[in-house]
C-alpha cells in the first residue's frame, strides 16, 4: 500500500525533531532503490567483499543520522530526500572502488560500466528517475556556480564526467595539466561536502 501524499515530509519532519520512529517508513520506501543502485554500480567489480545491501545499509545509517542531527535541513520532501540518498549512495561506491584499486582511474571508465543516468533510469520503477537525477546534478554543478562564478569549474566538471583526460581538458581549455588536476580536485572536494554526504 503507497503512504499518502506527504507522508515522506512528515516524516522527514518528525526525524529533524528526535523521532526515529518513522526510520521504519523511510525504509520501506527507499531501501529497494538504494539497494538496485548500488548494486548495479558494484557490478562487475573484482572485489565482492561489499554488496549492495551493504552500501545501502550505511547509507541508511549515515542519512538518518544527520537528518536527526539536524545537519541536513535542506532535506524537505521526498525529491530532497532522494537526492540525499541517491548521492550518498553513489559516494560510498565511489570511495569503495578508490579504496579498493591500486590503480588511479575514474571508477565508472570502463566500457562496462553503464552511465549514471542509465543506472538510474533503468533500475528505477518511478518514472520521474531521469528527471531526479538531473535534478541531482544541477544541485552538484549549482554548488560549482557559487564558487566559480566564471563557470571554468562546471566546464571542467563536465568534461570530466564525458571522461576526458586531464590532458585532453587542458589543452581544450589551453590550461597548464596541473592548473586542471588542482581544479579536478577542487571539485571533488566541493562536491564531498555539498551536503549531500
Amino acid at each position: 500500500m503507497d503512504s499518502p501524499p506527504g507522508s515522506i515530509t512528515q516524516c522527514l519532519q518528525k526525524l529533524k525533531a528526535g523521532d526515529r520512529s518513522v526510520t521504519t517508513e523511510i525504509w520501506d520506501r527507499y531501501y529497494p532503490r538504494v539497494v538496485q543502485i548500488a548494486s548495479a554500480y558494484l557490478d562487475g567489480h573484482q572485489d565482492r567483499a561489499v554488496d549492495g545491501e551493504d552500501v545501502a545499509q550505511s547509507t541508511f545509517r549515515t542519512v538518518i543520522h544527520a537528518l536527526g542531527n539536524g545537519n541536513c535541513s535542506e532535506a524537505k520532501n521526498r525529491e530532497d530526500l532522494w537526492k540525499l540518498l541517491f548521492v550518498s549512495t553513489i559516494n560510498r561506491v565511489r570511495r569503495h572502488h578508490r579504496d579498493s584499486t591500486a590503480k588511479k582511474r575514474p571508477v565508472f571508465s570502463d566500457a562496462k560500466h553503464k552511465s549514471a543516468e542509465q543506472i538510474l533510469i533503468s533500475t528505477s520503477e518511478d518514472p520521474a528517475a531521469k528527471a531526479e537525477f538531473a535534478d541531482v546534478i544541477e544541485h552538484l554543478f549549482g554548488r560549482l556556480d557559487q564558487v566559480d562564478p566564471s563557470g571554468e569549474l562546471k566546464r571542467i566538471a563536465a568534461l570530466k564526467l564525458d571522461e576526458h583526460s586531464a590532458n585532453e581538458i587542458a589543452k581544450s581549455l589551453r590550461r597548464r595539466k596541473i592548473y586542471i588536476l588542482q581544479r579536478i580536485r577542487l571539485i571533488r572536494i566541493l562536491w564531498e561536502e555539498s551536503e549531500l554526504l
